[in-house]
């Protein structure tokens, strides 16, 4: 379609061209082809056929312009817009004051080259500063820190019931790096992996469903993974990122970004027990070792009732024996207590 509209564009420059030798000409020709649309055709077709051999090099060049265009979101693209009419107002300007001097090449040269740069750089500016003009509307608040989710939160999903409840404020950015990844992961040929992304893509949709807050962004840093990417993301935007992933919550605590980690969040919720306590508890499912019955708390942390087998779905009075810390969290070792 691009190919063909150019085509056109070129057509009509070479009409253009051959109109303009029609009347810019005092040749003699007879009246059966010295008219205008027969000027007009010949120089589109000349034109088009001396010219034609540039336009792959116009294609790839508009298409380059257009891949860069949509890797930015609409309101980046609107301050950018505006940013470079500012800077063909301030064109204007010089037009007005070169007009002035009686310098016939300045007077030609001066507008154009202005209207060239100060565009650039007006677009440039607005595009590279649209946060910051934002931010003069007031449309966030300056004391929220924007979090950006890695893979392993979405996946996790937990990450849904923590904005459900508002602990979660300000701007929330999946990076488009990390939405690939996501893709990369759901179209994956292992089965688990296939079914961990899919959950992932379910989860964002969700989170995007319930908040308007909830945004991709479309960045990309050359040659580095999905984790520097992030850090160096953290670092542009000054967010705070939020994850599961142990190494990287290391990594970007190396590098003083802020790290909300839902692991600690919800080691943090736990019910606090002590060897000794008692509570209530459903068993579920037989152990790993023999008698061993399993139950769950309500957040998920997993209770392990010595020759509890017998008692798997029915709830009975536990008493803690011992506590055992994991990466993963916590597991409790319990025997079976009196009833109070």
């Amino acid at each position: 379609m691009l190919r063909w509209l150019l085509t056109l564009v070129y057509f009509l420059t070479g009409v253009t061209l051959g109109v303009w030798c029609y009347h810019s000409t005092n040749l003699r020709l007879p009246d059966a082809i010295n008219n205008v649309f027969l000027y007009g055709a010949i120089g589109g077709i000349v034109f088009l056929a001396a010219t034609l051999w540039t336009l792959p090099y116009f294609v790839k060049g508009l298409k380059k312009v257009e891949r860069k265009l949509l890797s930015n979101n609409v309101t980046e693209i609107f301050f950018a817009t505006i940013g470079m009419l500012v800077g063909l107002l301030f064109t204007v300007f010089i037009t007005l004051l070169s007009n002035m001097l009686d310098i016939p090449i300045v007077r030609e040269i001066l507008p154009l080259i202005s209207a060239v740069i100060l565009g650039y750089l007006g677009y440039q500016l607005g595009l590279k500063k649209t946060n910051e003009v934002l931010e003069l509307f007031n449309r966030a608040p300056k004391n929220l820190t924007k979090k950006l989710l890695d893979t392993s939160v979405i996946i996790d999903g937990r990450v849904l019931e923590v904005l459900k409840s508002g602990f979660l404020e300000g701007e929330i950015i999946v990076p488009q790096f990390v939405l690939d990844e996501l893709q990369l992961i759901a179209d994956s040929t292992d089965h688990i992996k296939r079914d961990k992304g899919q959950h992932g893509l379910d989860i964002l949709n969700e989170l995007q469903t319930y908040s308007e807050h909830v945004k991709i962004k479309s960045i990309q840093y050359d040659k580095l993974d999905v984790d520097q990417q992030l850090i160096e993301l953290a670092k542009d935007e000054k967010a705070a990122i939020l994850t599961t992933d142990y190494n990287l919550n290391r990594v970007a605590k190396v590098h003083k970004i802020t790290v909300l980690n839902v692991n600690e969040l919800s080691e943090a919720m736990q019910l606090h027990v002590q060897q000794g306590d008692t509570f209530e508890i459903l068993i579920t499912k037989a152990g790993k070792e023999d008698d061993q019955g399993v139950g769950y708390l309500t957040d998920g942390t997993m209770v392990v009732l010595d020759s509890g087998v017998s008692y798997i779905n029915e709830t009975v009075t536990v008493e803690v024996t011992s506590i055992l810390q994991t990466h993963s969290g916590r597991i409790i070792f319990t025997k079976l207590g009196e009833k109070s």
